[in-house]
């Protein structure tokens, strides 16, 4: 296969998955891991991706953080569809929840049950949406500015309204997750909203498909002793499992 090619097979495969390991392209590709280095660190000048250890995401720019939220909701359907399931079983009534603008969060929203008695704290229209008709629940909007690319607010309003409620669990997506640095977002306004959130919120739960796990992106919301659990699905890599279990981190692996 010629380095055009393998090019072109390796930005399809990012474009739909947001982001690729080096041993799974070598092994799809049947060329070395050698060889798959030096493919990536040609796109990587070229400005096509951003390199990370182990493989590589998107540039900033085009990362799946700022795509149109039904564009996002696309990307792994079934792995997202078994996270929510898991999330929903921590649930009880009457607990006070979070629940971001993030594609995975808003299948768990879609999940919930019918009658359930919560309170719902959301800065995601599409999770208004979602939960407008649960007779037993009470549904909070943070209000704010409204962003119409994530469907969802931020910005000064947002981040006064969240720190008037305490919060029994915060269910937030991720663009990114990494042992050494933490829960990250690629969009600032959310990262920043979710950051503000943290310290009234007595655990933290992230919702990662197996793409985001050991991927970096540009904002920090949330540092490894900060996050009390991780949902992802059976296709994360168990090195990736292993290094957010020593940064502290409990993982729950969802059915399929």
């Amino acid at each position: 296969m010629l380095p055009l090619q393998r090019h072109q097979q390796i930005l399809r495969q990012l474009q739909q998955t947001g982001s690729v390991r080096s041993l799974e392209l070598a092994s799809h590709l049947g060329v070395s891991h050698e060889t798959v280095r030096k493919d990536l660190a040609q796109l990587h000048d070229a400005g096509e991706l951003e390199r990370t250890h182990g493989g590589a995401v998107l540039p900033m720019g085009s990362a799946r953080g700022g795509l149109p939220l039904p564009e996002r909701a696309g990307f792994h359907h079934e792995a997202k569809l078994a996270i929510a399931a898991a999330a929903v079983q921590m649930v009880n009534p009457r607990d006070v929840i979070f629940l971001d603008a993030s594609s995975t969060v808003l299948r768990m929203a879609e999940a919930l049950p019918f009658d359930i008695s919560l309170t719902v704290i959301t800065n995601a229209h599409h999770v208004v949406v979602a939960l407008a008709k649960r007779p037993n629940i009470n549904l909070i909007s943070t209000g704010g500015n409204y962003e119409d690319r994530s469907c969802a607010y931020t910005g000064v309003v947002a981040e006064d309204s969240i720190r008037r409620y305490l919060v029994r669990w915060a269910f937030l997506g991720v663009d990114g997750l990494d042992p050494r640095h933490g829960a990250m977002d690629i969009n600032p306004g959310h990262g920043l909203l979710k950051e503000r959130l943290l310290p009234n919120v007595e655990k933290v739960v992230i919702l990662a498909d197996h793409s985001k796990l050991g991927v970096s992106s540009s904002h920090i919301f949330a540092r490894p002793g900060q996050i009390h659990r991780v949902i992802t699905d059976r296709l994360a890599d168990e090195e990736n499992l292993k290094l957010l279990r020593q940064a502290g981190m409990e993982i729950s692996i969802a059915d399929d």
